[in-house]
Parts: structure tokens; sequence; C-alpha cells
């Protein structure tokens, strides 16, 4: 066999096992709705969301596509536990198994740590998981954790290496929660970044953040197959 035709079926293998992959992507999520789609695009889109710290959120006028909700950095909410500072929870919407979407760009300065946070089964500030996608891979960053009324448990195995977060550079976001096998996903720019399962994920309210990083979000899409809606407050001093 010639070299053009060991490339030949070497390029048509991989479009096989993409065409497999995406099938079953697609066939996961067949029955899943859009419940919630955000660009904030006015001001009193931020009105669906309850802050940690609300001096940090802003609608801004340079978003992906129009506006965008913008994070100015670290906050000032610190509880008992180490782990992101500034956090935005969705208020509505209670979940177990969802579809996350988003565009995130990373607009502030260049630390050596930059991240983003997804935050998933949250029952209240001392009970949630969150999915930190950062350009640093260690014990404490990018991965899956819980904050079960201590500080931040790592869920999923250490990570051999983190995201690059072109600064200034818009990325898209995706997280996959199904309760049938526990897991966890998340794409960042559709490849798989991080995934683990664990029995203990609940159902419970969505959110974002980050622990220092300055960043803009747009075009947030949600989608479920079902929901409970249940609007909660989650922080003293939200809005």
């Amino acid at each position: 066999m010639n070299n053009r035709m060991q490339l030949s079926h070497y390029l048509l293998l991989i479009g096989l096992v993409l065409s497999t992959i995406t099938s079953a992507q697609t066939n996961t999520f067949k029955d899943y709705k859009v419940i919630y789609n955000q660009g904030f695009s006015k001001e009193k889109s931020t009105n669906d969301f309850s802050f940690s710290d609300a001096s940090k959120w802003l609608i801004s006028k340079n978003g992906k596509t129009g506006k965008s909700l913008k994070c100015l950095g670290a906050g000032d909410y610190n509880s008992m536990h180490e782990g992101p500072t500034v956090v935005a929870v969705l208020n509505d919407f209670e979940l177990s198994d969802f579809v996350i979407e988003m565009d995130v760009v990373q607009n502030g300065k260049d630390f050596s740590l930059l991240d983003f946070c997804i935050f998933f089964g949250i029952k209240d500030t001392e009970h949630y998981c969150y999915a930190q996608v950062a350009s640093k891979a260690d014990k404490k960053s990018h991965n899956v954790f819980m904050v079960d009324g201590d500080k931040p448990k790592r869920v999923g195995s250490v990570n051999e290496k983190g995201v690059i977060w072109k600064m200034k550079e818009w990325q898209r976001i995706r997280m996959e929660r199904t309760s049938a096998d526990k897991m966890v996903k998340v794409y960042f720019n559709d490849e798989l970044v991080l995934q683990c399962a664990d029995d203990t994920f609940d159902a419970g309210h969505i959110g974002f953040g980050s622990t220092n990083s300055a960043l803009k979000i747009d075009n947030l899409k949600i989608s479920a197959v079902s929901f409970e809606t249940r609007s909660k407050t989650f922080f003293k001093s939200s809005n």
C-alpha cells in the first residue's frame, strides 16, 4: 500500500471515529430543550442572577455578539473555604441533567492562573460543586471540585495540563452533566478537557464565576429534559 492510500485510509478512519462520537452525543441529548437563553442585551438581564459581589458584575457594550456580562475580577466573597471568590448563580432553575454552553473571554491581567468556573448542584453557599477550566493543572486547579461544608475536594484525577486561554479571544465552553452515569464533561472549543464521575453529585442550582480572573460571558444557553423552578437567594447582599 503506497503512502497516498495509507493517508486516505487514515483520514477515513478519523472521519468515522468523529462521526461516531458526534452521533453518540446527538442521541444522548436529543430530548433536551433550551430552557434558558441569554445574550445579556439588556441591563435587567442581571436580575436573573444572585451575585456574591454585585459590584463586580455589569453589562458591557462589547460582547462577542452585541453586549455581554462582564466580571471585573476577584470579589469580596470570603467564606470559610478556599476556592472561587466571585460567583453568579442563576436564580430560578434547579437541575440534575443539563448542558450549559457559553462564550467566555479573558480580558483582564494575564495571571499565572487564569480560570473560569461552572457551578452545579448548588444547595447553599456551603454545599456545591464546580468545574474549573484553568490554565494550570495541579492538585488544586483545573478539575471538578466539591464543597461540602469544608475546603474544596478534588473529585477527578490530576490532569497533565490546563488549557490555553488566549487573552482577549473568545473561547467556547460546554459542560454536560448526566445523572444516569454520574458523569460531568467539560469541553473547551469542542475539545474534552475535564471528565469525571461521582455518585455524590446531586441536583441543584447552577452558575459560574472565577478565582481572580476578569472576564466576559456571552451567548449563554442551558438545555435540559426537565427542571424544577425554584427561586432562591444565595447571598445576603446579592444585588
